[in-house]
């Protein structure tokens, strides 16, 4: 999971323009599990980024039942809290770890965004709901291949990662 933020741009302001928007987006090699966006001017908190995982909980009951559950997220401070580390835990999910300093190992960040940005460049969007909607419609009409593509280039990835760290490591060690 990795949050992002789009800013639409206009020419002339004849309306106050959406500005920015967060939103988290869960996704696995199937396709969108779960989409949600922030209020504007709020933040993700571990409270918040809990609440986020039950509704993920109840979306994968939905759309995965019965699969065993491995979250991929950053160290940001709310994955990493304790209050949701327990959350995790009582939900029975495994999480893969993610090395620090590490950005391009998450799958939003190296295949999706770049989509989802591209399909809705050039749009004219008047509200949050209206860019929510389209983003949500973008994310179902990308297809099962092009998930697929995005998660199965994450264990080429993660071990570019490693060798880099382990790397960079040797070159402090000595």
């Amino acid at each position: 999971m990795a949050p992002f933020a789009f800013s639409i741009k206009k020419k002339a302001k004849t309306v106050p323009s959406a500005a920015k928007m967060m939103g988290t987006v869960f996704w696995d090699a199937e396709g969108l599990i779960l989409a949600e966006f922030l209020e504007r001017g709020q933040t993700i908190t571990a409270a918040r980024y809990v609440q986020t995982l039950h509704k993920l909980r109840h979306a994968l009951r939905d759309k995965r039942p019965g699969r065993n559950i491995i979250i991929l997220h950053d160290n940001a401070r709310p994955h990493a809290a304790r209050l949701t580390s327990e959350a995790i835990a009582k939900m029975g999910w495994e999480v893969l770890p993610h090395p620090s300093y590490s950005p391009d190992l998450a799958p939003s960040d190296y295949h999706l965004f770049g989509f989802v940005k591209d399909e809705l460049r050039g749009q004219r969007n008047e509200t949050t709901e209206v860019i929510q909607k389209a983003v949500r419609q973008c994310l179902r009409m990308a297809g099962t291949e092009f998930y697929r593509r995005g998660i199965f280039k994450l264990p080429e990835r993660w071990e570019k990662c490693v060798a880099i760290m382990w790397k960079n490591k040797e070159r402090y060690v000595d």
